[in-house]
Parts: C-alpha cells; sequence; structure tokens
C-alpha cells in the first residue's frame, strides 16, 4: 500500500520531516511514534496528497478519492452530527436514506449515537473527536490517516476506537502519536526520529 524510501520535506531552508525507509502492507494498522516537531503531522500530509513539495519516493496504491485525513483538530462543519457523517457518502451520490442508516451505524459504533441531531457547535472536544472519526470511517477508505486520534479522548472513547478500527478489515490505517498506543489497536510501530537540519 505505501512504500517511501529516503523522504525529506524542508521548509525554510531545513528538515522538518525526514524518513528512510518504510513500507506499510495492504490492509495493515501501523502507529508512527515520536515527539513533537519530529514530522509526524507532515508525513500524514505528503501521504494524504496534501504536501507536495519533497524529495525521495513515496508511492500509495490508494487513489486521493480513497485516502481518508482526520487532522489531530478535527474539523466539523456547521449543522448537526449526523449531517456531518453523512456528508462524505452524499458526496459519493449514496441515496439518503443508505447514508442516514450507514451514519447512524458509526456513529453507534463511536457510542455518540445520542448525539446524532446535536449541533456540531455544541460538542465538547472528546465528542468532536468521535464524530470526526465516524464521518471518516463511514467511507470504509482504502487508506485511513489519523493524526493523534486518540487526543482529547477517554478510556471509553479509546475503546470505540479500537473497536471501529477492527470493522475496517479491509483498510490500511496509518496513526501517528507522540505516545506509546494502547496493546491490540495497531499491528506495528515505527518510531519516528527529529530530522538532521
Amino acid at each position: 500500500m505505501i512504500q517511501i524510501k529516503q523522504l525529506e520535506v524542508r521548509k525554510n531552508g531545513g528538515a522538518i520531516c525526514f524518513l528512510r525507509d518504510l513500507h506499510v502492507a495492504e490492509g495493515e494498522r501501523v502507529a508512527i511514534l515520536g515527539p513533537n516537531g519530529c514530522g509526524k503531522t507532515t508525513l500524514l500530509r505528503v501521504l494524504a496528497g496534501l504536501e507536495k513539495d519533497y524529495r525521495g519516493e513515496c508511492m500509495v496504491a490508494a487513489s486521493a478519492r480513497d485516502r481518508v485525513y482526520v487532522h489531530q483538530s478535527p474539523y466539523l462543519f456547521r449543522g448537526t452530527v449526523l449531517l456531518n457523517v453523512m456528508y462524505g457518502l452524499r458526496s459519493r451520490r449514496i441515496s439518503r436514506r443508505a447514508c442516514q442508516q450507514a451514519a447512524h451505524d458509526w456513529l453507534k459504533k463511536m457510542s455518540i449515537e445520542k448525539l446524532a441531531p446535536a449541533k456540531t457547535n455544541n460538542l465538547s472536544g472528546g465528542e468532536r473527536r468521535r464524530a470526526a472519526l465516524a464521518r471518516a470511517m463511514v467511507l470504509r477508505p482504502r487508506l485511513l490517516l489519523l493524526d493523534e486520534p486518540l487526543g482529547d479522548m477517554d478510556e471509553a472513547g479509546c475503546v470505540c476506537l479500537q473497536s471501529a478500527l477492527n470493522e475496517l478489515d479491509t483498510s490500511t490505517v496509518l496513526l501517528v502519536s507522540p505516545t506509546e498506543l494502547p496493546p491490540g489497536l495497531v499491528d506495528r510501530s515505527y518510531r519516528l526520529t527529529p530530522p538532521r537540519s
């Protein structure tokens, strides 16, 4: 799914991300661990196709349409939680009824089904994150990129995320975190170190 060799991103004359070698197989769940400033978010932006100014090789088997990136500070549209989770499906011209059913299913998986009619501006940080994750996972993307998905999440939220990821048995998942992750969340971890300028 992902093959990276000698990937380097430079800004303002200095390296902000360097990754010598990384291979991620189809359907694998991999964590990229490292301290703040080591380039984790930049790596996800490259994989999402949002950062195109880099050196080295970065090959991703999934098309842009089949990649979904959830930012560490997820943005939700105005309106209800349900409409947010339905958004991606509706843009793919899936019937409204099928979109509603799928959105409700994923809200239930994330244990926030009661929030379906709630306005997004009234949500807590953890609720916003769960809603954003449901909106991403309902699409069952071929490649799911998660930037610090456990931020703002309590223990129950972490359990929900792990259970929900298990439902995405054909998706390749790459998530980044500054700290070690709960057992069973990923298949393996890779440690990213701050680049040398």
